[in-house]
């Protein structure tokens, strides 16, 4: 619906023309006597441009406050000469809101030479160089939270996959329309590798306060919520490096503590590294690495790797998911050396007869990796793969299923082959040497 306005002013030295003035911003100085006349057109839902300073010139808050408009209008505004020196965080903390009237903070933000201004200013700019970020996060923080709408948050760019604003939970909603949550955003989301950062040398293996915990938590509410587990990330500098990892790795490497809430967020549990490296792999070789360093025999299918095999299990995770290479998610690890954490997967149900589209299945891989012990290259992997062979056995692996050539596993292995049940003594001296120069590297 849209509303006229006609405002005559008549001239007057002191009070008709500032009136006007203060309506259009320029005008014309009519000659004395004379009548200018306006007419203003109002829009009952006006439009909000990214970079346009925000109309109302009353203070407000994002944070409810139990008072009168006519109160808080009457509390005294701190001087605009101190805004210069606030803090980002500072000026958009909602418990001093009241305090500050809308274009006082839409000024401080634009302004080059402010504290606030710098840092957002740097904040876009490592996140978006050469973008519109700036004056867009702007706009979003000089509005009111109520019309920070998932629109113009998509709008803005917040969504990595839009495709994760159709269906985001209220409480992560109205985190991403808070002023903390789009400064989290902008810190740990916006950037491709800030995530990478996320988590401090205090926070590794559960070492933290209360208030980190609270914080990560929200930061990893955001990037799911935003779409940046799943983006393939490339830098905004071309000096930096993509990562490698992305965050369920990375949480499942260096904070596994995280690794189920992140899981539970809706992570992933078969995504794949850029070198084709599948989160099972990350993560177990990750655990087993950990019961290294910390004294534990790496040939055990140690409690703590078989609950991390079921958590991934429980959450959607393929035991038997190969990498990008096709291999199977026990045999790499086995050719890591990780052999515990290889019969760990066997154990909490990683099928070794699971085929991939040829019709290969473990028994295939390891029997064409030992098939090929006599050349140099593959002398140290075929000792693994004898010794994870028969631990497949162990737990059901049929060496007679034909692949789509119609060859078998048992057709692959070269003579003689030993294949237990058990292990002998020489087998697993030479495999438990050979795991041993494997992992070292690793460690």
């Amino acid at each position: 619906m849209i509303h006229e306005y006609r405002i005559v002013v008549r001239h007057s030295p002191r009070v008709g023309m500032s009136v006007l003035e203060n309506l259009t911003g320029h005008m014309p100085k009519p000659a004395p006597g004379a009548c200018a006349t306006m007419w203003l057109l109002h829009a009952t839902r006006p439009t909000t441009m990214p970079g346009t300073p925000p109309i109302t010139t009353r203070a407000h808050s994002t944070y409810t406050h139990g008072t009168s408009d006519s109160i808080a209008a009457s509390r005294p505004q701190p001087e605009v000469r101190h805004l210069s020196a606030t803090s980002l965080v500072d000026l958009l903390d909602v418990r001093r809101g009241s305090l500050y009237r809308t274009q006082d903070i839409w000024n401080t933000l634009v302004d080059p030479l402010s504290c606030a201004g710098r840092e957002l200013r740097g904040a876009c700019k490592a996140a978006s160089p050469n973008g519109p970020l700036f004056l867009e996060m702007v706009t979003l923080l000089t509005m009111p939270e109520s019309e920070r709408t998932i629109d113009r948050l998509t709008d803005a760019g917040v969504f990595l996959i839009p495709a994760r604003a159709g269906y985001l939970r209220p409480e992560d909603a109205a985190l991403l329309r808070s002023n903390e949550g789009l400064l989290l955003w902008l810190q740990y989301a916006a950037p491709p590798t800030a995530y990478l950062k996320m988590f401090d040398g205090s926070d590794i293996f559960g070492a933290t306060s209360m208030h980190d915990r609270a914080r990560i938590a929200k930061i990893l509410r955001i990037l799911l919520a935003c779409g940046r587990d799943r983006t393939a990330a490339t830098p905004s500098n071309p000096s930096d490096l993509a990562p490698v990892n992305p965050l369920s790795h990375l949480c499942s490497q260096v904070a596994p503590h995280w690794l189920r809430r992140v899981l539970e967020l809706g992570g992933c549990p078969h995504q794949m590294s850029q070198r084709g490296v599948p989160l099972i792999v990350s993560a177990m070789r990750a655990e087993a690495i950990r019961l290294h360093n910390a004294g534990q025999d790496f040939m055990r299918a140690h409690t703590s790797l078989r609950q991390l095999a079921e958590l991934l299990k429980r959450h959607g995770a393929d035991l038997t998911q190969a990498s990008g290479r096709g291999v199977p998610a026990v045999a790499l690890l086995a050719f890591h050396g990780l052999c515990g954490a290889a019969e760990a997967l066997l154990i909490s149900g990683a099928s070794p007869n699971a085929a991939d589209r040829q019709g290969n299945t473990l028994m295939h891989h390891l029997a064409q990796v030992l098939h090929m012990r006599e050349s140099p290259t593959h002398t140290e992997n075929a000792k693994l793969a004898h010794y994870a062979l028969i631990l497949s056995l162990r737990h059901g692996g049929n060496l007679d299923v034909p692949n789509a050539a119609g060859h078998t596993a048992r057709s692959l292995l070269p003579e003689p082959t030993a294949l237990g049940p058990q292990v002998d003594d020489a087998l697993l001296t030479t495999a438990r040497t050979t795991a041993l120069r494997r992992i070292r590297p690793l460690s």
